[in-house]
């Protein structure tokens, strides 16, 4: 199951709840078999245990006080179990509960001191905790249990920070870069190492592999820029703050089954929706694909998650993945405006405008400011020669969200088709706000043949030179040859032979 990071959970003020002591235990015992010289033997057997933590769960979905309860009643029912007390801390971890998962993977880490899950484990809530000395301490005993488990031996150097732990970190990074040479979190690690040692041209050039091997590794693109500009190289640092500026957060995905089996736990489905949205747009679609299945995963009957589905599937060309999930949205609330409107721009890229008009009339039916629905009504009564109509819907959806680029551009261009230049033009220019570079790019072209129209014929060169220019720098090669023709009979210069 893939993992979409949660944020953090703010720090508890109050904690109250069930509580099951080892000294209550030595009574139930006591009591059951009769015999209180039994308890006193167990307990000199058995390790001494930190008490179950307290928790606080008011104001936490059903979902989650579900899944920590059953939890915490199993590690209860057997306390020296070292798997239900584990288990226990393994939910409270998927959810941010790093102080009390710290206390049920100590328990189990006592009742069961070979694994080492349980002490990688430790290691984790200790660095999520913020405390390296413990998180080293742990990760270097997981280590001793299994030499050779990865994310352990890059988390440990990830805690190795102080001046007296940097040739440690060093060593193990070099190890790690020998074993595993496409391991991007290795190299940036040892970056890391080598700057704090300043040996800063080494440390670029770990950067520089780290950056090579995954480019989009934010983190990595800054250090490097700061390395440069400790170099005095001041131009390749501001184009290294740039690539660290469009990719502040990104990180190469780390393979770690054990921490995939924490967040296999995860119960809260919100988080998901929520980086579903945020993944969505940045154009990360299976990314955020899979955080929106990841939400019906722990609950099936979110019709907002299944009318995204529909857009996602429809993008990745699994048609009937997509109307499954239409039909489900619906099936769960028929006022699902944005499934009307998904679905019906999955259907009208299939030729089948009039069941698109349908969706598209439904979903401004439910939300009647609703822009994109509007103006991809109005394109499709275009298409249907409707123009009065279309016209109307552009108009509805610019007074919906009035900075709708692709609402102005249909709106400038349907005016202008009807030689309403002085209305159109200007709904062509501000459609440029676009953050899509090839659209803009075709609307610059737009622009240029609109000029043309009216007889302008200096602004029609202008602005269609201005298209080429920036069709050739994205490689249109279509767009780049019709600006050609058209560029040839504006200045009236003769075509090739």
């Amino acid at each position: 199951m893939k993992w979409i990071p949660v944020n953090p959970q703010p720090a508890w003020a109050a904690r109250a709840g069930i509580s099951a002591r080892w000294g209550a235990l030595c009574v139930t015992l006591w009591l059951s078999l009769a015999g209180a010289a039994f308890c006193a033997a167990q307990a000199n057997q058995t390790p001494s245990l930190p008490d179950l933590p307290r928790l606080a769960l008011d104001g936490k979905r059903d979902t989650v006080r579900v899944a920590i309860q059953e939890a915490y009643n199993a590690a209860q029912a057997h306390p020296l179990d070292a798997s239900a007390n584990g288990k226990l801390g393994m939910v409270l971890h998927a959810h941010n509960f790093f102080e009390e998962a710290e206390v049920c993977y100590q328990r189990a880490h006592l009742l069961e001191p070979t694994s080492f899950r349980w002490a990688y484990y430790l290691g984790l809530v200790h660095l999520g905790r913020a405390n390296c000395n413990a998180a080293a301490s742990a990760f270097r005993h997981a280590l001793r249990l299994d030499v050779d488990y990865l994310p352990a031996k890059l988390r440990l150097g990830q805690c190795l920070r102080g001046p007296t732990d940097l040739e440690e970190a060093r060593q193990l990074y070099e190890a790690v870069v020998q074993k595993y040479p496409e391991n991007a979190h290795a190299y940036y690690g040892l970056g890391r190492v080598y700057a704090a040692q300043n040996d800063l041209s080494r440390a670029a050039e770990m950067f520089r592999k780290a950056c090579a091997l995954f480019p989009e590794f934010g983190p990595a693109h800054y250090a490097l820029a700061q390395a440069y500009q400790r170099l005095k190289k001041t131009d390749l640092a501001e184009e290294q703050r740039r690539l660290f500026k469009k990719n502040e957060t990104a990180y190469p995905l780390l393979e770690d089954p054990l921490l995939d089996d924490v967040r296999a736990l995860y119960r809260d489905y919100d988080a998901y929706l929520t980086t579903g949205r945020l993944l969505g747009g940045k154009g990360k679609l299976e990314e955020a694909l899979a955080a929106y299945e990841e939400a019906l995963e722990i609950n099936p009957e979110l019709p907002d998650a299944h009318a995204r589905l529909v857009y996602l599937y429809g993008q990745m060309g699994q048609f009937a993945k997509a109307e499954e999930h239409y039909r489900t949205a619906i099936r769960l609330n028929p006022n699902t405006a944005e499934a009307y409107f998904n679905y019906g721009s999955l259907i009208l890229g299939q030729g089948r405008s009039r069941e698109a008009e349908e969706a598209f009339r439904k979903a401004v039916e439910i939300n009647p400011r609703y822009a994109e629905a509007q103006n991809s009504l109005g394109y499709v009564l275009e298409g249907q020669g409707k123009l009065p109509e279309a016209t109307a819907e552009f108009r509805k959806a610019l007074e919906s969200k009035p900075e709708f680029p692709q609402a102005h551009f249909n709106l400038g261009r349907i005016l202008v088709k009807q030689d309403n230049y002085e209305e159109g033009i200007p709904h062509l220019l501000k459609a440029l706000a676009t953050d899509d570079d090839q659209i803009k790019t075709s609307y610059l072209h737009a622009i240029g043949t609109a000029y043309a129209s009216l007889g302008d014929l200096e602004n029609a060169v202008l602005w269609m030179r201005l298209a080429r220019q920036k069709a050739a720098a994205q490689n249109m090669a279509k767009l780049v040859q019709t600006i050609d023709e058209d560029l040839r009979l504006l200045e009236g210069t003769p075509g090739p032979p």
